[in-house]
């Protein structure tokens, strides 16, 4: 029988062959970018992504109205977070993989990024429901206008992002 290629999570390691060396090196498909362009697109999404890490930070440090126990408030908050650092993570693995990037880091990081902008940006507007919610119940407390601002600011750069031709720089 053939020897089958071994499918799912590291199936990109059939993409290494042994050199004459003994190192490994990468022979699968890889995806090129015209250098200016790519350099200009993640330089935009960095200042974008810069914002948006702000704007979800910048509500954890002010005592904002509804981020003191209450957990509807909380835990869309902490989708929110837990979804721009991930999305952070994302765009470093995609600048950090040079020019040509290396297929398997293509289907992990750029094709994927479109969808990703939109987790915090539902987490963003989950947040600000949440507050209203919490502040027609009778809820006070100071830093809501701060926290309803970095929500607006963080669904207007989640949009801003999810936007961008990103994927559309990179030919096989």
């Amino acid at each position: 029988m053939a020897a089958q290629k071994k499918r799912g999570k590291d199936s990109y390691l059939n993409d290494f062959k042994k050199g004459q060396d003994g190192g490994y090196v990468y022979v699968g498909k890889t995806w090129h970018a015209d250098p200016a362009l790519r350099r200009r697109t993640l330089i935009k999404l960095w200042s974008v992504q810069g914002c948006m890490l702000f704007s979800a930070l910048l509500p954890g440090f002010v005592t904002t109205a509804g981020l003191l126990n209450t957990y509807y408030v909380i835990i869309p908050y902490v989708l929110w977070l837990i979804s721009d650092f991930a999305l952070a993570y994302t765009l470093g693995n995609m600048t950090l993989g040079g020019n040509p990037l290396r297929d398997y880091i293509y289907r992990r990081c750029v094709k994927p990024y479109r969808f990703r902008t939109m987790l915090p940006l539902a987490g963003a507007a989950l947040t600000a429901l949440s507050l209203l919610i919490f502040l027609l119940r009778g809820g006070t407390g100071e830093g809501k206008l701060v926290c309803f601002v970095c929500c607006g600011v963080q669904i207007a750069a989640s949009f801003f992002a999810g936007r961008s031709k990103i994927v559309e720089i990179w030919t096989e």
